[in-house]
């Protein structure tokens, strides 16, 4: 970590706290996110805001540093194991908190579960990820694709089999270059959308 890269401010990677929040909720929604994206880092020691690097005094570090590393090994499911480790800048204390892209997403907190406790990275904020992005990453680890999951909770009428099929030749049609292409263009049949 770097002066410059600290002045550039917070990213999709890259995360600012002044100190370490009593209600570690406060930076744990961010150690999800890098873990369930391409990883990232958490510092302690610089405002979010101006970006000036405030550190942590030294009587304290080590002893944040094994806060800040039980949290998130209690907090966090699957569990995530951090890389924390002290540096110097600007001759002032930062603690760096590495989090890893994870192996066995989703991860989520554990006290709000997976269904309100997964979040992602978008820019430089962390936010809830929806059902279908969750059960897709869960798709993801197992080596299966989201698409070729069978959802066995709906329902699928004949009558809506039908329309989807006259629809789908309609836009046929209407995508054929020539007239005489459209007049090519085959119904869509159950046992065509089945296999």
């Amino acid at each position: 970590m770097t002066l410059k890269e600290i002045l550039a401010g917070e990213s999709k990677n890259l995360e600012f706290k002044v100190q370490r929040p009593k209600d570690s909720s406060k930076y744990m929604k961010s150690v999800v996110a890098f873990a369930n994206g391409e990883g990232g880092r958490i510092i302690f020691g610089v405002d979010d805001k101006t970006h000036q690097v405030i550190g942590i005094p030294k009587e304290l570090v080590f002893s944040e540093m094994d806060a800040i590393t039980a949290a998130i090994s209690d907090c966090c499911e699957p569990t995530i194991i951090p890389d924390v480790y002290l540096q110097q800048i600007e001759d002032k204390a930062v603690i760096v908190v590495e989090i890893s892209p994870g192996k066995q997403r989703p991860y989520y907190i554990k006290s709000l579960g997976i269904k309100d406790g997964t979040y992602i990275r978008v820019a430089g904020t962390s936010r809830p990820a929806d059902r279908d992005l969750t059960a897709e990453m869960y798709y993801e680890d197992e080596g299966r694709s989201y698409d070729n999951v069978v959802r066995r909770d709906l329902t699928v009428t004949d009558e809506e089999i039908q329309s989807l099929c006259r629809q789908m030749k309609e836009v046929a049609v209407r995508n054929a270059r020539l007239e005489g292409q459209k007049a090519t263009v085959k119904d869509v049949t159950k046992n065509q959308l089945l296999s």
